[in-house]
């Protein structure tokens, strides 16, 4: 979403079937729906923070200041890779 590699690696308990979409695909659904980028970065930065919350023992307002600023920072970067802003 980013440009950058991946952090986490996902192990599959059940059969699945998964698709891929490559950039210029997902440019072409940002583009038509930029309020997605809005909405992608927020789940990212809310799951990035619950694990760092549990690794340091934040208290929540520790953690409303992480997930702003996450927040913030991951949507620049979404819309920096695509093209967006």
């Amino acid at each position: 979403m980013t440009g950058e590699s991946r952090s986490a690696t996902v192990i599959a308990l059940t059969d699945v079937e998964c698709y891929r979409l490559d950039k210029d695909a997902f440019h072409d659904i940002l583009q038509k729906r930029p309020e997605l980028a809005e909405h992608i970065s927020e789940v990212m930065a809310r799951r990035q923070v619950e694990l760092e919350a549990k690794r340091e023992d934040l208290n929540e307002e520790a953690m409303n200041a992480r997930l702003s600023k996450h927040h913030r920072d991951l949507l620049q970067r979404i819309r920096g890779f695509f093209g967006l802003d």
